[in-house]
């Protein structure tokens, strides 16, 4: 059984990865101490081509990497579907709770098996505005996992995630750049054009002239550096200003 000071060394090494090659590290660690082979980390993103400042970390078995690039699995990952609709951390023999697994779905993860991946634990993450992803350890079982490994993989899973969005936002140039602060006015009249009010609806909204409605619109472009207002909208779901609660709500 791993102790509390262990697993706080565990989780300090995510906390001071200033780089990629820190952060795999860390998780390469973490994967063997927990009792695990291998280990996925990274954003669902199109691996074919990945957008600038997205991070993936991986060990697995590259021939299970060529294989599956090969006959397009990834796209149709049920542990990549069921990690959207959960934010717990699960294990891979209970996607079928999570997801109605299709005959593709249980072909991937049959044949996967071959590739040393037949068991593992996936922690989901969700941030609005940013990337999706997932951290996964994976081993052929779970036979020599060490005991309370699945709740400290999900807080390993987490502070991994956190090191990424810290490498990313740095590799983004946004790390240093504070969040624009915004009057209530401009804050609310940020959200309404997320919701694809024009000025004039935003005044009668507020119970105000259109002249002023506009006159907070632009107070937040200002404070966004002039942004366009489309722009503005996903710098502040980036930056956490605004949720998309925010703007899904009547």
């Amino acid at each position: 059984m791993l102790s509390l000071k262990h697993v706080n060394a565990l989780l300090q090494t995510f906390r001071e990865a200033r780089t990629e090659e820190e952060l795999f590290a860390a998780l390469i660690k973490a994967t063997e101490v927990l009792g695990f082979s291998q280990v996925a980390m990274g954003h669902h993103v199109d691996l074919g081509s990945p957008p600038h400042g997205a991070i993936r970390l991986t060990n697995y078995n590259q021939d299970w990497i060529a294989h599956g690039m090969d006959r397009d699995y990834f796209a149709d990952d049920p542990i990549h579907l069921a990690s959207t609709k959960t934010v717990n951390g699960f294990l891979w023999q209970e996607v079928d709770q999570i997801i109605n697994l299709t005959a593709r779905h249980k072909q991937v993860l049959a044949e996967a098996v071959g590739f040393g991946l037949g068991a593992g634990f996936t922690v989901p993450v969700h941030l609005p505005g940013e990337y999706h992803g997932t951290c996964s350890f994976a081993a052929p079982s779970l036979d020599q996992l060490h005991e309370n490994a699945l709740p400290i993989a999900q807080l390993c899973g987490t502070f991994a995630f956190e090191a990424a969005r810290r490498i990313m936002r740095r590799r983004m140039n946004l790390e240093d750049k504070p969040m624009p602060e915004l009057r209530p006015r401009e804050l609310q009249a940020l959200i309404l054009v997320g919701r694809g009010k024009t000025d004039g609806e935003i005044g009668a909204i507020l119970g105000v002239s259109q002249a002023t409605a506009h006159g907070h619109v632009e107070g937040a472009r200002r404070a966004y550096g002039n942004a366009q207002r489309a722009y503005m909208i996903v710098r502040a779901l980036f930056d956490g200003q605004i949720s998309f609660a925010d703007l899904l709500r009547r």
